[in-house]
């Protein structure tokens, strides 16, 4: 599948938002409280989509996945464990498939090919990511593909405990 990214819109609310309700289902229906209680909600996400961290994937015109990037996130500055590096990071948070386009790659497209490309484009050294100890498939995600983990986070929102990853970025083939 040929997917892109580029920032969210407004005209795509909608169907973000309904990306997001079909991901908190998902993970409820697999026995992952992780986004319980409507979180992320609408004005979360329109927040995000109008502060220019809210992405699109998309694969022949559909949104396919979406996700967030963020270059500090305070939640990351306590860590019960050790991250790989001293800072300079992409914090990529919110990741959700669509029902459509789930187990197509579009996931391994955002954490392997975009996150990776706007770190670099900002100048940053490492990826970061968080997730659920029972978010069993972002675990097996993140670990199948070259995230170490670092050790354990709690957030300030709900003080609960996440799993932490980090990933060095990968420089581009002509750099």
């Amino acid at each position: 599948m040929q997917f892109e990214y580029t920032p969210a819109e407004a005209e795509d609310l909608d169907r973000v938002l309904g990306i997001y309700v079909g991901a908190q289902k998902f993970m409820e229906e697999h026995g992952n409280p992780q986004w319980g209680k409507g979180f992320p909600d609408r004005v979360d996400i329109l927040g995000g989509i109008l502060g220019g961290i809210i992405y699109k994937v998309t694969c022949g015109g559909e949104i396919a996945a979406v996700f967030s990037v963020v270059n500090h996130d305070g939640n990351y500055d306590n860590i019960d464990g050790a991250w790989l590096t001293n800072g300079n990071y992409l914090a990529v948070h919110r990741v959700a498939v669509s029902e459509t386009f789930r187990g197509t790659g579009a996931a391994k497209f955002i954490v392997n090919i975009a996150a990776n490309e706007i770190a670099l484009s900002r100048g940053r050294g490492s990826i970061r990511m968080d997730t659920h100890a029972k978010n069993a498939p972002m675990l097996a995600l993140l670990r199948s593909q070259g995230f170490t983990e670092c050790g354990q986070i709690s957030l300030t929102r709900d003080d609960t405990v996440r799993t932490a990853f980090e990933r060095l970025v990968t420089p581009r083939a002509d750099d």
